[in-house]
């Protein structure tokens, strides 16, 4: 009897996680993304996650813009958060789905400080989408102090703050059903 509850249980639980990945591989079939960087599901992923705890028409989910001094590119923020109507990032997510979830944290927090050192700089600094070219306002980030970090399922237990529900060995799994869609045209390519 207990055998056949927790079979039953663990059924349960794939189709949750089959259910959600459908879901999710649906949504991301219209994004022009290319998938080749593995770290391009986890922000895909992350930003569908963000966007139901910030959603339209308050809200603007983006991912991946780059910002500079005007003489070079410093870094690049995962998942930024718009709201409309305050006019005004809310919040920034660094995404770092990595074997060592230490060593991805480590990395968030010196790409937060290298942002805040450069957006403190008094100076002009430029935001511009790494996709679709579009350069934002540098007021729209200034005084923005909602930093999270965000991981592949674990990472909130190894001090994250927000995790994806997908183990790192399933995120490289979707990796290659979006690879393998755009290859047959069914998803759209960047």
């Amino acid at each position: 009897m207990k055998l056949s509850v927790f079979v039953s249980a663990l059924l349960f639980s794939l189709n949750l996680f089959a259910a959600n990945w459908a879901e999710d591989f649906e949504a991301l079939k219209s994004v022009p993304r290319s998938y080749e960087d593995s770290g391009a599901i986890c922000e895909e992923v992350a930003r569908l996650d963000v966007r139901k705890q910030f959603p339209a028409p308050q809200y603007h989910v983006e991912v991946g813009i780059a910002y500079g001094d005007g003489h070079r590119t410093i870094g690049e923020l995962d998942i930024i958060v718009f709201d409309l109507n305050l006019q005004r990032v809310v919040r920034i997510g660094e995404v770092k789905c990595w074997k060592s979830f230490s060593g991805g944290l480590n990395k968030a927090r010196d790409q937060r400080g290298r942002f805040l050192k450069t957006i403190r700089s008094n100076g002009h600094v430029f935001f511009k989408n790494t996709s679709t070219g579009q350069m934002y306002d540098q007021a729209w980030f200034e005084g923005i102090n909602d930093f999270i970090t965000i991981g592949q399922a674990g990472a909130v237990a190894n001090g994250y703050d927000q995790e994806l529900g997908y183990t790192l060995n399933e995120l490289h799994q979707h990796t290659g059903d979006m690879l393998r869609c755009q290859k047959q045209g069914e998803c759209a390519k960047p």
